[in-house]
């Protein structure tokens, strides 16, 4: 066996380890489960929380998992999820007669697995299949960091903050105002665009949980924001729980 390899099997024994600790382990004992120096570990572990997908839940202490290599695991469970819920998104389709997007969390963005249209559609948004669409300025993205804990989104504002860009006059940008933001979508149960990804469209979304509680996809609906505001946020909402609900039932 070559070192590169014996050195990459390593690595992955320190996320296999990770899997086992929820709430997180510390540096030494990292070390010593897996057989590693602690100057060896440490360097792993940096690596991979430079990439996203570990971090410490304090300067020098314990390191857990993120959502990003959780949701890399559960791409890989449901490779065909798309083809299973599409009928699920087509029935709220026919019910609300508005674009329908069903997301994954793909690192810091949000990507879009599928989108649905109404076919007398007065107006199309520029989204598509496949598009990576950067999570802080969508309602989908906030679903995603909603629920997720204290420290992946600290991880998360620190790794992108720099690059956030004010896209529209709503775009949110200064950290206090879009950690409470995040705190209203957990406690309403969804999250809202209000024109902050693009001038004159308006999105809400709902997450999809897993077993584990964990907000593994989302569904949300697009249209022009007047149009939005007749309908109602609160009764799309509603409405986009009810394919949630079910998605999750027969999901996991």
């Amino acid at each position: 066996m070559s070192e590169q390899i014996k050195s990459l099997l390593k690595s992955l024994s320190v996320l296999e380890f990770l899997g086992q600790f929820p709430n997180g382990a510390s540096l030494q004992t990292i070390a010593k489960q897996t057989g590693m120096t602690k100057s060896s570990a440490h360097r792993i572990l940096s690596t991979y929380e430079s990439a996203g997908y570990v971090t410490q839940l304090s300067s020098g202490r314990d390191y857990r998992l993120t959502m990003k290599l959780l949701h890399v695991g559960q791409v890989a469970l449901n490779s065909d999820v798309t083809g299973f819920v599409k009928p699920y998104l087509t029935q709220l389709l026919d019910v609300i007669n508005e674009t329908v997007n069903f997301l994954a969390f793909d690192g810091d963005n949000i990507l879009f697995k599928d989108k649905l249209e109404p076919s007398n559609a007065s107006f199309r948004t520029r989204t598509y299949i496949g598009l990576h669409s950067p999570a802080y300025c969508s309602a989908a993205g906030k679903c995603f960091l909603a629920f997720a804990s204290d420290q992946i989104r600290e991880a998360y504002w620190q790794r992108n903050h720099n690059t956030m860009r004010q896209l529209t006059e709503n775009t949110i940008l200064e950290k206090g105002a879009f950690f409470q933001e995040l705190e209203r979508v957990r406690e309403r149960g969804f999250a809202i665009d209000d024109e902050e990804n693009e001038a004159g469209i308006s999105c809400v979304a709902i997450p999809v949980f897993n077993k584990d509680g964990m907000p593994i996809y989302a569904i949300s609906v697009s249209s022009l924001t007047p149009k939005m505001a007749r309908l109602g946020f609160d009764s799309l909402a509603e409405t986009i729980a009810k394919t949630a609900k079910l998605i999750e039932a027969k999901l996991f």
